[in-house]
């Protein structure tokens, strides 16, 4: 006699088009981990932007409302734990480095169609899952619709170089009222967001295997020497070394 033992989580993987995917703002009853295999993902929040580089995953936790953009071609799993299931985890949304066991598990759990077997094996990726490592805790962003709409448009389009006084007469508002409100809702000079969010996306290109110059470019730097000196202070390595050591595709060039 076996029991009838419902699953405590459900996990799919998914293969990006050479279009990319993007899923529009939404939220699950379940708490969810998404996984970036082989290539980057982007979480949106209602307050922050989380940028997970291939190797690691997102946590989310159920009802919180996030909108996701994938690379193309790139191979990703969502794994989907019941709110029990979930409860000694982190209430947080953050990016953690799982242990590669854990990968393993997962890519496994179908094949187990005995409940008591099924139990056990999900049991022991909780275990893993709680053991991961938190390695960001995303960018914040502005709660004012006016603001949100700065850092949406950023966030698509990091190389725009529109000033702070474009920015703040597109807002309909005084560049000090600007540079206030903004510093007031997300904890950071606009400046230095501008800049954490083009470094953040920098190392995901980076990652991706992306070249150094192209990568400068896609996130708005005018010169690469200028790049890699950011680079470097955000992350205490130049591009190159960073793209080689996490990077699926060395670039000779850079």
């Amino acid at each position: 006699m076996t029991l009838d033992l419902d699953p405590l989580l459900d996990s799919i993987d998914i293969l990006t088009t050479a279009e990319g995917a993007h899923w529009e703002a939404h939220s699950h009853d379940d708490h969810e981990l998404l996984s970036a295999i082989t290539r980057s993902v982007t979480v949106v929040t209602p307050d922050a932007v989380f940028i997970a580089p291939r190797g690691t995953s997102v946590w989310i936790p159920a009802g919180v409302m996030h909108e996701v953009t994938a690379v193309p071609g790139n191979s990703m799993r969502c794994t989907w734990f019941e709110p029990d299931a979930g409860a000694a985890l982190t209430t947080r949304v953050v990016v953690t480095r799982v242990p590669p066991l854990l990968d393993q598990v997962l890519v496994e759990l179908g094949r187990y169609t005995d409940p008591v077997r099924r139990a056990r094996a999900e049991a022991f990726a909780l275990d893993l899952l709680a053991d991961s490592r938190e390695a960001e805790v995303g960018l914040p962003t502005p709660a004012s619709p006016w603001l949100r709409a700065v850092t949406d448009a950023l966030i698509a389009d990091p190389a725009d170089r529109r000033t702070v006084d474009a920015w703040a007469v597109q807002s309909a508002v005084s560049v000090r009222t600007f540079m206030r409100q903004f510093s007031a809702e997300t904890g950071m000079a606009f400046s230095r967001w501008r800049s954490e969010l083009r470094l953040h996306l920098a190392m995901s290109l980076l990652a991706n295997g992306t070249e150094v110059g192209r990568t400068a470019r896609a996130v708005g730097f005018e010169s690469l020497a200028a790049f890699s000196a950011a680079f470097r202070r955000r992350t205490g390595v130049a591009p190159r070394t960073f793209a080689r050591t996490h990077g699926s595709v060395t670039d000779p060039r850079a």
